[in-house]
C-alpha cells in the first residue's frame, strides 16, 4: 500500500520517495504494459515513458491518495500512443487470434486464451477488464482513472465479460 507521506514527499521534490513509489508499483505497470503490447521490450519503453512522464508532473498531482489512479491512467495513455505510433494497434479484429499457442497445458493455456480473448476486445471494453481483473481495482477507482461514470464502467464490465465469454466458448468449439 503506498504511503500518503511518501507520495506528498514525491510531490514536493524528492527523488527517493518517487524512486521508492516506482519500486512499489514497477511489477505492476510493467503487467499491464505487457498485457496491451505482447512484447517484453515494447513494455518496458512503455513503462519507462510512463516513469518518466510521471516523474516530470509529479508536482501536478493534486491529491495524494490517488498516486495509483493517477499513474494508471499515464500508463493507458503511454500505452495508446505507442501502440499508434508504431502501428501495433489492431483495426481488424481477427477472432481466431485467441486461440494462437495452446501448445502448453492447464492453467498457462487458460491464461493465453483469457489473455487473447482480452486482446480481441475494443479498448474502452480491455481497459475496464485490464483495471479490474489484472490490476484489482474497484469500480470507483476505474471510474476515476478512466474519468468516466461509474454505472458506465459497470455496463463496460459486463459487456466486456460476455464478449470474452462468447469468444472464449466459440475457440472451444473450433478445436
Amino acid at each position: 500500500m503506498e504511503d500518503i507521506v511518501t507520495v506528498k514527499r514525491a510531490i514536493n521534490g524528492d527523488r527517493r520517495a518517487f524512486e521508492s513509489l516506482i519500486e512499489y508499483y514497477s511489477d505492476r505497470l510493467y503487467k499491464e504494459a505487457y498485457i496491451r503490447c505482447k512484447y517484453e521490450e515494447d513494455a518496458k519503453e512503455i513503462v519507462q515513458e510512463t516513469i518518466y512522464k510521471a516523474y516530470r508532473n509529479i508536482h501536478t498531482l493534486k491529491d495524494p491518495q490517488y498516486f495509483k489512479t493517477w499513474i494508471s491512467r499515464i500508463l493507458i495513455n503511454v500505452s495508446n500512443d505507442y501502440l499508434k505510433k508504431h502501428g501495433m494497434i489492431d483495426l481488424e479484429h481477427d477472432e481466431s487470434k485467441y486461440i494462437k499457442e495452446i501448445v502448453i497445458e492447464d492453467i498457462v493455456e487458460v491464461k493465453i486464451d483469457l489473455y487473447n480473448a482480452i486482446d480481441e476486445l475494443e479498448d474502452k471494453y480491455k481497459n475496464v477488464i485490464i483495471l479490474r481483473y489484472v490490476e484489482d481495482l474497484k469500480v470507483d477507482e476505474i471510474s476515476k482513472i478512466l474519468d468516466r461514470p461509474i454505472n458506465t464502467i459497470k455496463t463496460h464490465l459486463r459487456k466486456a465479460i460476455k464478449d470474452m465469454k462468447s469468444l472464449l466458448k466459440e475457440g472451444y468449439e473450433n478445436d
